[in-house]
């Protein structure tokens, strides 16, 4: 019984076996075709696929793979299954126009050329086919020829909404308003019952901010289709351009029910209070949305970039690690992990957390510009300006990118870039900043001013825009009105660290060092971590003359922000006021380990290796990658020329020397070097007016008995 039961067995498996080797191309199609009219297009791929490999001359099983490529939006796939579908049914005409769009979308005119021409010598009232011609003749920049098309595509077949469309869009490229407003008219009459027709209208009226005739058209729309999300998604454009928000917030409100399932109603309201600066309205939202819709990552995304744009950062992480348990390698999610950990000062894992994210989406401008942000803050500014290039090339025109090369060249010396932007943009809160970070570093105080009010119109509360008006102030000599409007806003938000160093630096430039240091351990209670705060505190210490403690406090904070070559600087400069050159050099060495590309740094560490005997083949090497990195800069062309001076290159000194003193006329030292350049190549007479110079400026600058010596010399070889 037991061997009859398993022979059946294996007969009834067989049977199984051959019923489905032997299922038909037919039922591989009729079950594609039930995928596909579910939305259901991976599905349908598989089973149009079986399809065509149980019949590879099944043309329509070819044709509905190539609509379900187009679906998943795989272009290459589709190309191919609609070239076999044309070869094995060359009178597809449908094949033939979806090949020819696929030819103009990847600007192969000529080949959709001559699709479109075999299709209109065998159909010449295709209007498909004419309004295709159209886009390619427009994409070949031949308007009157495109105009023609759509004309004809719009009398063979009055129905086709986009070659209304189209044509108004031509019409508008050429200021032709009338024309382009009478198209999208005829459209509508046209199409009575057309939602898109009236939202079309609707749509160009808005854009001449014609809002009567923009909401007739919007509500006749919403009234042809009242399931229909778009007619009121543009109702609540039209009331955000007239200013009526409250209208707009309700109609956000009524798409919640009027289309529950559809992301672009269900996400109206949290869109708009995003849009509108309500980030707390904005966070409940989104919250209520992340309960009811959990597999929505646009949601997850938008509420930790909202709780990060308030410095959340705790609560950022929770949408974010949700995010990514679903999917680890989720590549917004690990720049939003990325962003929590700069956020946290934990800049070597951020680095790590973006250089994966844009393993996954190697053409992310947003991973580039973050792994920027987090190479900086570790000092790599080598390293930094080439993410933020990258992230520039993948997203030409943004703001972001552009801003951080800007302060990559400011703090070179280089405010080029920094007014360009401001100049550019002048609607851009960050591009006001940069402008009057720029204008400060050069002296115009009232430009700077205006600027830096520019951006806290805007953003209320900008720390790095409150730090320029207070160096304006203090400048002005208004310090004390500095310290009264910052206390005012330290005392209504008494729990930001920010406004706490803001004001101890500000009683630092006023010279109330008491206040200053009882201020910074303030912000260091209510932030341990507080970048400079440590350094502050070692700037307090050294103006009392405590030096050795000024020293403590800034290798602890080099001990917290081991990458940041601006505390080492800071250090080296303490050393350089107590005469420690060794201890200087010592601690510009470890900088330029930490960041070999800084050019401040190289800078320093050559002139210093010049000053007291270290080898000047290595200095001029340093003095080459300075210049290099600051070529604006009259500090490093005076180290440069010194450079060349040290090692006998007499005219190349003299070169790098003429430009450092013509930037940079009254500083006695530049004039100094400039001088014994001219004397090193035998040009006296130049030489002499060098010293002379360097002299005349300050008489007791550090080498005026070298200079002497020299013009001595000189007076001497005249005789």
């Amino acid at each position: 019984m037991n061997g009859r039961s398993g022979n059946w067995l294996s007969l009834v498996a067989l049977a199984l076996s051959l019923t489905a080797c032997t299922k038909s191309p037919q039922r591989y199609l009729e079950s594609g075709d039930e995928y596909f009219k579910a939305g259901r297009y991976n599905e349908a791929v598989l089973q149009y696929r079986n399809a065509t490999q149980r019949d590879p001359k099944l043309a329509k099983a070819h044709f509905q793979l190539a609509k379900a490529y187009l679906a998943t939006k795989n272009l290459q796939g589709a190309y191919k299954e609609l070239q076999t579908t044309v070869d094995l049914d060359p009178g597809n005409t449908e094949a033939q126009l979806q090949l020819a769009s696929i030819l103009l979308m990847a600007k192969r005119n000529d080949d959709a050329q001559a699709m479109l021409a075999k299709i209109l010598a065998a159909d010449p009232k295709n209007a498909s086919a004419h309004a295709l011609t159209a886009g390619r003749l427009a994409m070949t920049n031949d308007v009157p020829g495109a105009i023609r098309e759509y004309q004809t595509a719009i009398k063979l077949d009055p129905h086709q909404i986009d070659s209304y469309t189209f044509l108004a869009s031509l019409y508008i490229s050429r200021g032709e308003l009338s024309d382009a407003e009478a198209m999208f008219k005829q459209g509508a009459e046209s199409n009575p019952q057309s939602v898109a027709a009236r939202v079309n209208l609707g749509k160009f009226y808005l854009s001449q901010r014609k809002f009567a005739q923009a909401d007739a058209e919007i509500t006749a729309a919403s009234k042809i289709a009242p399931r229909d999300p778009l007619p009121l998604l543009m109702l609540v454009e039209t009331y955000g351009a007239e200013g009526n928000l409250a209208e707009a917030e309700k109609v956000c409100v009524q798409l919640k029910s009027v289309a529950p399932d559809d992301p672009r109603a269900y996400r109206a309201l949290a869109s708009f209070y995003l849009k509108t600066r309500q980030p707390e309205k904005a966070i409940a939202e989104l919250q209520s949305l992340k309960s009811s819709k959990p597999k929505d990552s646009w949601v997850k995304i938008a509420l930790a970039e909202t709780l990060l744009s308030l410095n959340r950062v705790n609560d950022a992480s929770v949408p974010t690690e949700e995010l990514l348990s679903a999917d680890a390698n989720e590549s917004y999610g690990l720049i939003l992990k990325g962003r929590i950990l700069t956020s946290q000062r934990k800049y070597p894992e951020a680095e790590t957390t973006f250089q994966k994210a844009i393993q996954g989406q190697p053409n992310s401008a947003d991973a580039y510009y973050y792994l920027g942000v987090a190479q900086h803050a570790m000092g790599k500014a080598t390293e930094a300006k080439d993410s933020f290039g990258k992230a520039r090339k993948l997203s030409p025109g943004a703001a972001a990118p552009e801003a951080a090369l800007a302060e990559l060249d400011a703090s070179t010396g280089d405010y080029d870039e920094e007014e360009r932007l401001a100049n550019a943009h002048p609607n851009d809160p960050r591009a006001a900043l940069l402008g009057a970070q720029a204008e400060l570093a050069k002296g115009n105080l009232q430009k700077a001013e205006q600027l830096a009010q520019n951006t806290l119109e805007r953003q209320p509360g900008n720390l790095a825009a409150l730090n320029i008006l207070t160096d304006i102030y203090v400048r002005d000599g208004k310090a004390s009105q500095a310290v009264s409007g910052l206390s005012s806003l330290a005392s209504k938000d008494s729990k930001s660290a920010g406004l706490q160093f803001l004001l101890a630096r500000t009683y630092f430039q006023q010279k109330d060092l008491a206040n200053a240091e009882a201020t910074a351990r303030r912000a260091i209670s209510l932030a341990p971590e507080m970048p400079d705060a440590h350094a502050l505190l070692g700037n307090i210490d050294s103006a009392r003359g405590l030096k050795d403690e000024a020293a403590k406090e800034f290798k602890a904070e080099i001990a917290r922000s081991p990458n940041n070559t601006s505390i080492y600087l800071m250090l080296a400069s303490l050393y350089s006021e107590q005469g420690k050159w060794q201890d200087e050099i010592s601690v510009l060495e470890k900088a330029h380990t930490v960041d070999p590309g800084s050019p401040i740094v190289a800078n320093n560490l050559a002139y210093l290796y010049m000053e007291h005997g270290r080898d000047p083949h290595l200095a001029l090497s340093l003095a080459q990658q300075a210049k290099n990195g600051m070529p604006n800069s009259p500090a490093a062309a005076d180290t440069l020329g010194w450079a060349f001076y040290k090692v006998g290159y007499y005219e190349p000194a003299i070169a790098q020397l003429n430009v450092a003193t013509q930037k940079a006329p009254d500083r006695a030292s530049y004039q100094y070097h400039l001088g014994m350049a001219y004397l090193g190549a035998g040009r006296l007479g130049p030489a002499a007016q060098s010293l002379q110079r360097a002299l005349q400026t300050d008489p007791n600058f550090a080498d005026a008995g070298n200079a002497r010596t020299a013009l001595d010399t000189i007076s001497k070889r005249s005789h």
